[in-house]
């Protein structure tokens, strides 16, 4: 074989992710027992088949949560921010760089020709028509830094639900047993997913910042 069977996003979107769920399953509920054991080339290729399921799993919810009601609730999507030149004060002081808005040279050229394209608003209209225009579908270059964003972003957006969700566990479990050892874990995974979370921010942002200069340039 010429190919590994995973894309680059099967490794940063899933196998990642599925393989933090199957330790955190081994620390909290003491099975799969994966971590500390010899296994066999069969035994490997299910660990691998569990952790890209796991992970597969943890992408619904991690999508729901962060990014449909997290981002799209409460935050706010990077094709409304990107064209608002006033940040929010608090959620502004929490997230600065995600609520940065693109120079005002660059928002009104792009306002200008979207309007001239028949489109009065920013956000998702906005953001499809621009995102699925032919030019922007030819763009080979263009193409291929979205698709990096959305491996990126996708890492971090399922590392940090799934690392936020191995802390619960592990807390609940060093609360359960009194074992103090596992609760410097469920720390550890708790300041991961926060650190990563920002990280998704930063990725998710930039796809849209990348699209519209680039919309802005033509």
């Amino acid at each position: 074989m010429d190919k590994i069977p995973f894309d680059p996003y099967d490794f940063f979107g899933y196998l990642a992710s599925g393989l933090l769920v199957l330790v955190g399953m081994q620390l909290a509920l003491g099975f799969p027992q994966v971590l500390g054991h010899q296994l066999t080339l069969f035994d490997s290729a299910v660990v691998l088949l569990a952790v890209y399921v796991g992970g597969q799993l943890a992408a619904t919810p991690a999508k729901a949560l962060l990014e449909d009601l997290v981002v799209g609730k409460i935050l706010r999507r990077p094709n409304v921010n990107l064209f608002e030149p006033k940040k929010p004060s608090f959620r502004g002081l929490l997230f600065p760089g995600f609520y940065k808005p693109l120079p005002p040279s660059i928002r009104k050229r792009i306002q200008d020709r979207a309007t001239g394209e028949g489109i009065n608003s920013t956000g998702e209209e906005l953001f499809l028509s621009v995102r699925y225009k032919p030019e922007t579908l030819k763009n080979e270059s263009l193409m291929k830094k979205l698709d990096a964003f959305i491996g990126k972003y996708g890492f971090s957006r399922n590392l940090a639900f799934t690392s936020t969700l191995v802390s619960a566990a592990l807390f609940w479990k060093s609360y359960s047993t009194g074992d103090h050892e596992l609760a410097k874990y469920a720390t550890t995974a708790l300041v991961a997913g926060i650190l990563l979370f920002y990280r998704y921010l930063k990725f998710f942002r930039q796809y849209s910042y990348e699209l519209f200069n680039v919309y802005a340039g033509k």
